[in-house]
């Protein structure tokens, strides 16, 4: 989180262009050699002075190609021979050069020199809001070493310059470090004014990059405060702002920070969903460090829906992608979380492989928070393991560790609340005798008339007082009266909604039940006794081949007859309730071969292929009959709206404690109108397959209902021509850790039935 935090503020003031990921182009190596050699190799006069500039200029222009400790190195050199020229503007662009290479590469205190070497070179040219920014960036440096009152006061400095010039952008940007500031401390209410300050001026200019910035900003201040709904708010509104302007990487980092709010708020799915959605975009940049950042998201997200074997694959990305960019800090904090994955599996060797890998890492680094972390996880893996000497060791480490953190930053915290009291006694004294002589003129100008003015208030007080309480105790009997009143009123008016809900529900099931009997069965009648009757009438002038024809359709209507009566009935005996629910720990791969095995010459037909990917111990505490009845149901829709060598697919997948089901085809599709009526009796959703076979939706109540009798759900997804995704859960059994690992590595050796 603290790392994308700051990749906004350097995003803020737009330090380098360059992207340290590129390769270097050899043909500008070259040119730096060549253009090097004539600086190194000339003398300075009045012959070769002009040379010498142009140059140097052609150097500063290339030198920004270069990665950042390659440009001090190449730019402290050339400075030498820059400032013999005595030309102010080379020497101002060599050393801006630095000053950014310095703070790229994290050496603040060499930048802050190099920005006052800025800013004393514009004293002289007399550029006050030239000034200013350089004061800005020294004020960022401060901010990045942590010390924010020193950072504050330049920026606060930059701001009067800019106020004083009119210089809407300086007065944003110094607004908006200054809210960052105050948001650090809790100044919170003081931080927001600031922010909408500076989007005032934003939209002034209207730079909608920046808007989307302090909308994010705000976001991180209300999830400090733990508001999550208004941070929530914050965060997309500055997503929405990012997309319009096809801002690409800070979508990936908002599209994050979205997922954070939904994992806080235990919404394990949904934030799934946006840590996807932001790796997806994070891949089409290619940058390696957003690209770890992702992948390390989706290994945290996956570990805590319990899906390890996904959860290791993202971890172990996230590092191969840190290594190469050598984020020391990153790879620290990638193995905790890879080490607590194999943990929850119980694969302590690897997990005691894991943290030591990362103690190594803390340890080079002088990463002590993260240090202390990995010696607390190894006591907890050592004492499993019966070391219980190390586990004791490991555990006084952290102790120590520990102690050492909170001390460290008890002192700073003193420091800083120390300073912070200083300046704030310091203004209030100058706001008190700024004001003091005005205030003391008012008070004597004001004071009789005060007094005038409370002895009125009090008469006409004591007058409303009097009229009210008269009418307060002859009104107070009609009041209590009339709330009875109003009371049994509201009881019989919700009684009557009650009841108008049940006989509107019990009037559509009536109207659907006789509209089915009605339309539905009777056309495949029509059908039979029409297809009977023609072959009666012409059976002698009919040839073998017509024949038959005649005798499948008649067997077609007779099969559609037959499903419809079948379905009518169950849902009819589970209207009255004569169904009962048998609950039995069964095996769902069983039954997916049955449902394989006895719809699969229908599926031959249009030779449609049926790959069952459930793992061969798969077991639901359920009703055998019921769930075999549902997987027939979908199964025999997904085939109906399949065309022609299209594919259904059987998946089983572990959540919590429940067996999440889903039956995908590659079929039409539903609209989304219809998906919404899909599983209600009252809306009438009828369509015909893709060879025009018939149906009447009732077997998709028929689901609904016996899975919900089952303590399930179930639910559909759809893209019209693309295809169907129906899911049902059921409750788990026979599940433990060790198991959904065997399940995993067993899963991926299955292979696929096909029809």
């Amino acid at each position: 989180m603290m790392k994308k935090y700051i990749l906004f503020i350097v995003i803020l003031f737009g330090l380098s262009t360059y992207s340290q990921n590129e390769p270097l182009d050899p043909h500008v190596v070259k040119k730096i050699d060549s253009l090097e050699t004539i600086v190194y190799n000339s003398s300075i006069n009045k012959e070769t002075k002009p040379k010498l500039v142009e140059a140097c200029k052609m150097l500063i222009h290339l030198f920004p190609q270069l990665p950042f400790q390659q440009q001090i190195e190449h730019a402290g050199r050339i400075q030498i021979i820059t400032e013999n020229l005595n030309d102010d503007e080379i020497t101002l662009k060599i050393t801006s050069i630095l000053a950014n290479a310095y703070f790229k590469i994290g050496n603040y205190d060499s930048s802050i020199e190099a920005y006052y070497k800025i800013y004393n070179l514009y004293s002289i040219s007399g550029s006050e809001i030239d000034k200013a920014e350089a004061l800005m960036k020294i004020g960022l440096n401060h901010y990045m070493l942590n010390k924010y009152m020193k950072a504050k006061d330049y920026y606060e400095r930059a701001l009067d310059s800019f106020k004083k010039n009119q210089y809407f952008t300086g007065i944003a940007e110094a607004q908006q470090s200054i809210a960052l500031i105050l948001s650090h401390w809790g100044e919170y209410d003081v931080a927001l004014t600031y922010n909408y300050e500076a989007i005032n001026f934003w939209k002034e200019i209207d730079n909608i990059f920046q808007i989307a910035s302090i909308n994010f900003n705000i976001g991180k201040i209300y999830l400090e405060l733990g508001d999550l709904n208004r941070a929530k708010e914050c965060f997309e509104k500055s997503l929405n702002l990012f997309s319009e302007i096809n801002s690409t990487k800070e979508i990936a980092i908002l599209t994050g920070y979205i997922g954070d709010i939904y994992v806080q708020n235990n919404n394990y799915d949904k934030a799934l969903e946006y840590y996807l959605q932001a790796d997806m975009i994070g891949q089409q940049i290619h940058d390696k460090e957003l690209n770890a950042e992702t992948s390390f998201n989706l290994g945290k997200i996956y570990k805590l829906i319990g899906e390890y074997i996904k959860a290791i694959d993202h971890h172990r990305k996230a590092i191969k992608l840190n290594e190469d960019e050598d984020n020391i800090k990153a790879l620290a904090e990638n193995y905790v979380e890879l080490g607590l994955v194999y943990f929850n599996l119980e694969l302590l060797d690897q997990a005691l492989f894991i943290y030591n890998k990362g103690l190594n890492i803390s340890l080079e680094t002088n990463y002590k928070f993260q240090t202390t972390i990995y010696y607390k996880h190894l006591s907890e893996i050592h004492s499993q393991l019966g070391n219980f000497e190390d586990a004791f060791l490991c555990y006084q480490l952290y102790i120590d560790g520990r102690d050492q953190i909170y001390s460290a930053e008890s002192k700073l915290k003193t420091a800083e609340l120390q300073a912070k009291y200083q300046l704030s006694v310091k203004e209030k004294e100058n706001e008190r005798l700024r004001h003091n002589e005005q205030l003391i003129n008012a008070q004597i100008k004001n004071q009789w008339l005060i007094i005038a003015l409370v002895a009125f208030a009090l008469i006409c007080l004591l007058v409303v007082t009097t009229i009210f309480r008269k009418r307060y105790r002859s009104n107070r009997k009609l009041n209590v009266q009339l709330s009875l009143k109003n009371k049994k009123i509201e009881d019989q008016q919700k009684k009557v909604e009650t009841l108008n809900t049940d006989l509107q529900t019990a009037n559509n099931a009536k109207d659907r039940f006789f509209s089915i009997i009605a339309h539905d069965l009777k056309n495949p009648f029509n059908s039979l006794m029409g297809l009977i009757e023609l072959m009666i009438e012409d059976y002698k002038t009919m040839d073998d081949e017509m024949r038959q024809e005649f005798l499948e359709q008649m067997k077609s209507s007779s099969d559609r007859i037959y499903a419809l009566l079948q379905n009518l009935l169950l849902w009819g005996s589970n209207q009255i309730g004569k169904t009962e629910v048998l609950t039995e720990n069964i095996n769902l791969s069983n039954i997916a071969d049955d449902t394989i095995n006895l719809i699969s010459s229908v599926a031959a037909k249009k030779n449609i292929k049926i790959c069952k990917k459930v793992p061969p111990e798969t077991y639901v505490f359920a009703d055998k009959n019921m769930i075999s009845t549902v997987l027939i149901n979908l199964v025999t829709n997904a085939i109906k709206f399949t065309p022609e060598d299209g594919t259904i697919e059987l998946h089983t997948f572990i959540k919590d404690r429940n067996v999440e089901v889903m039956v995908a085809d590659s079929g039409v599709g539903i609209s989304p109108d219809n998906l919404e009526k899909l599983f209600r009796l009252d809306e009438k959703v009828q369509s015909d397959g893709t060879n025009k076979e018939k149906g009447t939706g009732l077997g998709l109540i028929l689901c609904k209902e016996f899975v919900e009798k089952n303590h399930g759900k179930i639910w559909a997804e759809s893209l019209e021509g693309t295809g169907s995704w129906f899911y049902f859960t059921l409750p788990a059994s026979k599940v433990s850790s060790k198991e959904i690992q065997d399940t995993h590595k067993e899963s991926k050796e299955i292979i696929p039935a096909t029809v």
